[in-house]
């Protein structure tokens, strides 16, 4: 008896922002879409807080109004922490308060990416939940299909969309296979920890001073994560905060640190501390984050096959820690690109590196490129994240400290202390590598 077989347009492996944006994509230009999630329901496995909603807005214009979103974000602060002091900058607009909400939203990835996920199906797609992918189905070096696990027919397609997030065990042995990482560098991790931590809703408006619907967006460095590349988050929810750390695997592991002590650490700091106290714990979750950057970024297309979102490695790890927006356009990019080929008739790396060409003249490898030192700049210069903020901070509580003396004998101590052990011969250096983090 001939084995049973399923064969659509297009198969897509993973249903995050990105797999779900191409299936969306594609569906909507009459192709017969698949997306095969491992997790319970999409978002089931996904720790994320920040929406950015350029894209995604192009597809549903009104998101904003029926999306599960906990807040928009009318205020971004940065603030670095010494062991005993801190220094914030906290910046905002009141255009930031009103449609489009500066496209920035804060949201419980396991509601929005169901709620997404539901979206698409009714544009189309089938969305198979609970299902786990164990391999690509290859004719020669062409990929036509995916082996589930547990199942004895085969899924064929003509085009497979590798959106298996920043763990991707079918992307990497697809890319090993069809030598796709030639000429790149590894891929690079940080790991990121995130708590979800319950409070009344007046409360986290009166401490964090917002109103109605309005979010905060912190971002902290400093003191908790010494010896390491990484950096801390709080972001305020309807009824809870998001509290979370990220740092560079490798720098974790030199300095025999566990993920939960790396953020005990930082909720142990006075200033974090205060923010979140008389809070309940409500969940714990551990993520891996690609942050090699544009240099770990494989080859993203072969015949029959498209790699997207954190897979691929989109994930702008600079200041801006953007992630959700690069992947969806990652996704709609491969989602076009998978209906042009549908109507070509060709499926061949020829056709899909289309994807590629529209990926370069996008947001997604500018702003890749633009940061693509960011991780080199960080290994081999370490005191901008921890030096020169922290003489920063001395400088400023000496400056504004009262101490009965003349203003001038403040400033000149300030200023003395604040080049005080700075390797002068590489200043210049150091504050060019900076501008290039900007």
């Amino acid at each position: 008896m001939e084995e049973e077989r399923v064969k659509v347009d297009l198969i897509v492996v993973g249903g995050g922002p990105a797999g779900l944006m191409a299936a969306a994509v594609a569906a909507k230009e009459g192709l017969d879409v698949i997306v095969v999630e491992r997790g319970e329901y999409s978002g089931a496995k996904n720790v994320g807080g920040l929406l950015y909603g350029t894209i995604l807005s192009e597809l549903i214009p009104d998101f904003h109004r029926r999306a599960p979103i906990e807040r928009f974000v009318s205020k971004r602060v940065l603030t670095f922490l010494a062991p005993d002091k801190h220094i914030s900058l906290s910046f905002g607009s009141d255009e930031w308060s009103r449609p489009p909400f500066n496209n920035t939203y804060i949201v419980h990835r396991t509601q929005f990416d169901r709620w997404f996920a539901g979206e698409v199906e009714e544009m189309g797609a089938t969305l198979l939940d609970g299902t786990v992918v164990d391999d690509l189905i290859y004719e020669g070096d062409k990929v036509i299909g995916v082996k589930i696990r547990g199942e004895e027919e085969e899924f064929l397609s003509d085009v497979v969309i590798l959106a298996d997030g920043a763990n991707p065990l079918v992307t990497e042995s697809a890319i090993e296979r069809l030598g796709m990482r030639k000429g790149r560098k590894e891929q690079q991790y940080a790991l990121g920890v995130k708590e979800i931590i319950a409070m009344p809703k007046e409360k986290i408006e009166d401490r964090f001073n917002l109103e109605e619907n309005e979010g905060a967006a912190l971002d902290l460095f400093g003191a908790p994560f010494e010896g390491l590349i990484g950096g801390g988050f709080i972001y305020t929810c309807r009824e809870t905060l998001s509290v979370g750390v990220a740092a560079k695997l490798e720098t974790m592991i030199r300095a025999k640190m566990s993920p939960n002590d790396l953020i005990e650490g930082f909720k142990r700091h006075p200033f974090v501390r205060r923010l979140i106290e008389g809070g309940e714990l409500l969940e714990y979750s551990a993520h891996l984050i690609p942050e090699g950057g544009r240099k770990a970024i494989p080859q993203l297309s072969a015949d029959g096959l498209m790699i997207v979102g954190d897979a691929a490695g989109f994930v702008n790890a600079s200041l801006y820690k953007e992630g959700t927006n690069h992947a969806m356009e990652s996704g709609r990019y491969a989602g076009m690109t998978a209906a042009e080929a549908k109507r070509k008739g060709d499926f061949s790396r020829r056709t899909l590196s289309e994807y590629e060409r529209k990926l370069s003249q996008g947001v997604v490898m500018k702003d890749l490129e633009k940061y693509e030192k960011f991780p080199e700049i960080l290994d081999t210069t370490p005191e901008l994240l921890s030096l020169y903020p922290k003489k920063i901070l001395d400088t400023v509580v000496n400056l504004f400290s009262v101490t009965g003396e003349p203003k001038s004998e403040i400033q000149k101590r300030a200023i003395k202390e604040f080049f005080k052990g700075l390797p002068k011969l590489k200043l210049v250096s150091h504050l060019l590598k900076a501008k290039k983090l900007i």
